[in-house]
């Protein structure tokens, strides 16, 4: 599980299996990310299929922080 980190503040999506970084294309499991809430909490979301959806969605709850 080695997290890929975004720009600063937004958050990180990792496999968690043993499968290292670079097989993670291939590999069936799902991607989780991380990121703090607006609360300041670390909050963790699974069951993307894609790393795009992963991006997808940590991009969406970064702007809405930012928005907020």
């Amino acid at each position: 599980m080695a997290p890929r980190t975004l720009a600063h503040g937004m958050g990180t999506f990792f496999k968690d299996c043993e499968h290292p970084q670079a097989r993670w294309s291939k590999c069936p499991h799902e991607y989780k990310i991380r990121y703090r809430s607006t609360t300041g909490k670390q909050t963790e979301e699974s069951g993307f299929s894609a790393q795009e959806k992963a991006i997808e969605r940590l991009t969406e709850i970064y702007r809405a922080k930012r928005n907020s």
